[in-house]
Order: C-alpha cells, then structure tokens, then sequence
C-alpha cells in the first residue's frame, strides 16, 4: 500500500514537471507567421540581343595628301615647238610697293625658228609694272605699249607713248624681269613636271582643236611647287599663300599645253606685286614660223 501511493506520488510529480516543461515550451516558442499570399510567378521575359544601329549608306571621301592629288599630266615641253605664238593675260587685285593697285597686263609672244622673238606688253598695269621692273632705261618712260624684241644682233625695248622710241640697253639683263612674264615662260613654269598632276575632265574643243581638259588640284600644285627642284618653280611656290584649283587643256594631236587657267593669292616677285592675281595663258598658233622685224625707230636706237 505504502508502494502504490509513492508510486502515485512520482506519478503526479512527474506529470506536474512534463506539464510545467510543456508550458514553458509554448512560451518560448515564435508565433507562427501569418501566411502571406504566394505572388503568381510570372514568364521571364527572354534576353534579347542588343540590336546595333542600322548602317546609313555613306559616300566614301578620299583625302587626298599634298603632293599627291591627281595623276601625273602627260606633256610635251613647248621647247619642242619651232615656233608659236601666245598671250598671257595676268589680272591683280593688291599692291605694288604697298600701293594698292588693281587691273591687268596682256604680254602676246611670238616666236620663230631663227632665234627671234618679240613680246608686246599692254594693260593698265603697264605703266607701274615698266616702273617696277622695266629697267633703268624703259622705266624713264610711262608707255601704252611695250615691245622686247630679241634678236641676234641684241635686246630692243621699243616704247609707243606719244611717240615711238627704240632703246638698247647696254645690261643684258635689263628687261629680264618682264622675260618672266612671257607666256612661254609662265607655262612652262605652271606646267612644269614637278606641279602638271591632275585628273582628266574629258577629250573637249578649244578653238576648233580637239583638246584634253585637265583639272590641277591647288593644294597639290602649292605643296608640289614648293619642294619643286626647279628653283624658278621653288621660290614662285614659296611666294604664295594658297592656290585655286587650276584648268588646263593639252593638244590631243600634239601632246603640248594649249591652254590654262589658274588663281593664286601671294607674291608674285616678276611684277613686284601682292595680292590676288590670276593667270590665262592660251598658244594661238604653233610651227608657222612667223616673221619678227624691228621697227624702223631701232635703226638709230637710243643706248642705256
């Protein structure tokens, strides 16, 4: 008997710790969370390429290097011609001496196979130009007209003002400034080997002769004209500031410079001018063999 009431006894001890224990646990023990509503998974969207920008057609642009625009113009040197005759017409907008001055020369050349040749000189340019580079002799006179005559026996300036007067300057190189102007002289400068490189425009018609037409870059002709070996080329490239594209036209039958057309702004040292000035040179017959003849006023000329 007294083994059954201590057996109860432990028995309700014991349950009396299992519930104490129980209790605490249910204390303890985080509140479970209130159930929120499982958001419905939507689709991914599938990654897609980054798309590129659509190329827009361009037209493709060669920069062309100085020295190097155009190919180089096939040409024959006038020096093969046994005769011709041409004008150069040179017009300028700037100053002489720092005196503002504006017109234009016209020089008409003739040549022929007996080592003569005459150059007459006209244009309201004339008579400053004669000042500048005319000489001592020709410069004391304010002509309409200027003609160098060279001839073996010598160089004769013959001047028309009011009236004709034939001088023979005993300096050789007295007129040689207005040498340069002669339109053999400038086209062949102007269409030396190291400048003639420009692109063919097309087979054309210039004074009833078939003719190639040129077209010479002028950024090319001004960096070529500069690095040129010929020095008379050199320094006419060095003296300027830029060049306008040029034209110039070959004979399809005979290979030679007929004609050309170009702008340039710069010095040009031969007229003692700055400023703009443009050059139009044009051969008007080649190998007739024209006649060149002193003026009667030369048989007695006045010697400088």
């Amino acid at each position: 008997m007294k083994m059954n009431r201590k057996y109860l006894q432990e028995v309700i001890v014991a349950a009396l710790i299992s519930a104490m224990l129980l209790s605490a646990c249910r204390l303890r023990a985080p509140a479970p969370p209130t159930p929120t509503a499982t958001p419905i998974p939507t689709s991914t969207p599938v990654p897609t390429a980054t798309p590129f920008p659509t190329p827009t057609s361009t037209t493709a642009v060669t920069v062309a290097l100085p020295g190097q625009a155009g190919d180089v113009i096939p040409l024959k040197p006038l020096t093969d011609l046994t005769s011709l005759t041409a004008t150069v017409t040179i017009s300028a907008n700037g100053t002489f001496n720092g005196k503002p001055a504006q017109g234009d020369l016209v020089a008409e050349l003739t040549t022929n196979d007996q080592k003569q040749s005459q150059v007459v000189v006209t244009g309201s340019l004339l008579g400053d130009i004669i000042a500048q580079v005319g000489g001592a002799a020709v410069s004391l006179f304010r002509p309409s007209k200027l003609t160098i005559y060279k001839v073996p026996e010598g160089t004769y300036a013959v001047i028309n003002g009011l009236f004709e007067v034939c001088v023979k300057p005993k300096d050789l190189n007295a007129t040689s400034g207005l040498d340069d102007l002669s339109p053999q002289s400038l086209m062949t400068m102007l269409t030396s080997s190291d400048v003639a490189r420009g692109k063919l425009v097309g087979d054309e018609t210039l004074n009833g002769k078939p003719v190639k037409h040129y077209v010479i870059d002028g950024k090319s002709f001004l960096a070529n004209a500069q690095q040129s070996t010929d020095p008379k080329v050199r320094s006419f490239g060095q003296s300027l500031k830029s060049a306008k594209d040029a034209d110039l036209y070959v004979s399809s039958e005979g290979g030679y410079p007929v004609a050309f057309r170009g702008g340039y702004t710069g010095a040009f040292d031969p007229l003692k001018f700055e400023g703009d000035f443009t050059v139009q040179i044009e051969l008007t017959s080649v190998n007739t063999n024209p006649p060149v003849n002193l003026p009667s006023s030369c048989d007695n000329p006045i010697s400088q």
